[in-house]
């Protein structure tokens, strides 16, 4: 069972991935003397299925992590225009209007 994206996983979760396939694979060829150690094949069967769950789990973040990258994106550019606006508006007032009014539109600036 390979489930691995190695160019978006992140380097833990796919490090423990792999590391607990080795493994169930390495018990269940040698389950027989296992089990007197209490391994089982069910305990083996839940274990891939927790790392299929941790798997979907895993893509599930790298997903909305890629959504919150492209809104974080946007929203930068949305900012920048609005700072970029704020500060040519401040001028007008400033250039055309001495400093006593700058209050009234809204310009907190002391200079």
């Amino acid at each position: 069972m390979k489930f691995l994206n190695k160019n978006v996983m992140s380097k833990t979760i796919e490090v423990q991935i792999d590391k607990s396939q080795a493994l169930i694979k390495g018990y269940k060829k040698n389950l027989e003397e296992l089990n007197k150690r209490g391994v089982t094949s069910a305990s083996l069967d839940s274990m891939e299925g927790d790392l299929k769950s941790l798997k979907e789990a895993n893509d599930e973040c790298d997903a909305i992590r890629k959504q919150l990258t492209e809104k974080v994106k946007k929203m930068n550019s949305i900012l920048l225009r609005v700072k970029e606006d704020y500060q040519e508006k401040k001028k007008i007032v400033k250039g055309y209007y001495p400093q006593e009014e700058w209050q009234k539109f809204g310009v907190p600036d002391k200079r």
